[in-house]
């Protein structure tokens, strides 16, 4: 005979690991989305040797490589100046779904990588990141199963993605909506 707790658990479980395989898809399908703008945005960087992009198993690492002070380069296109802070901006998703660490991995000293951090957060912050970035010095958890590639040297943006495991629901619009991962 079964007992009603058992009759609820089996009804309920299938449903419970539905909207695990689901959200899992949804941050999946969201990390490609952002691998995807990162790459568009940053292929004319990548190009020119400024920027590099390694996927990560919920997010990216950006790595900009060369120029210390980040000064800004004609487009030669375009007439206009490329700047490869912005097109990460640009590339990513919801700043709500995103942590941010800034860190620099050159050969540097000390304090022109401290600089280039600063540069760099700074930037972040006067376009609107301050929220989505961890504070300096503390490494983002990387989930096991990522490849540990080694980045190139420079600074190095790491953008993880944290989807909220339920998408809240509309409330008659009461409550501005949790964004969700796709």
């Amino acid at each position: 005979m079964t007992t009603p707790v058992g009759r609820i658990t089996g009804l309920l479980a299938p449903l419970l690991l539905l909207g695990a395989c689901s959200w899992d898809h949804g941050l999946h399908r969201s990390t490609e989305l952002l691998n995807d703008r990162l790459q568009a945005r940053l292929a004319p960087d990548i190009a020119a040797g400024s920027a590099a992009l390694q996927p990560a198993q919920n997010g990216a690492v950006v790595t900009l490589l060369g120029n210390s002070d980040f000064t800004e380069k004609v487009d030669a296109q375009t007439g206009t100046y490329r700047e490869v802070r912005a097109s990460v901006i640009q590339g990513l998703l919801d700043p709500s779904l995103i942590h941010i660490a800034v860190a620099d991995t050159s050969s540097l000293t000390a304090e022109q990588r401290a600089t280039r951090v600063r540069n760099v957060t700074q930037y972040f912050k006067d376009n609107g990141l301050a929220l989505s970035l961890l504070p300096e010095g503390q490494a983002p958890v990387v989930p096991a199963g990522t490849p540990a590639a080694a980045a190139p040297q420079g600074v190095t943006i790491t953008l993880l993605l944290d989807c909220p495991a339920h998408r809240q629901p509309n409330n008659w619009n009461y409550l501005p909506p949790i964004p969700s991962c796709h």
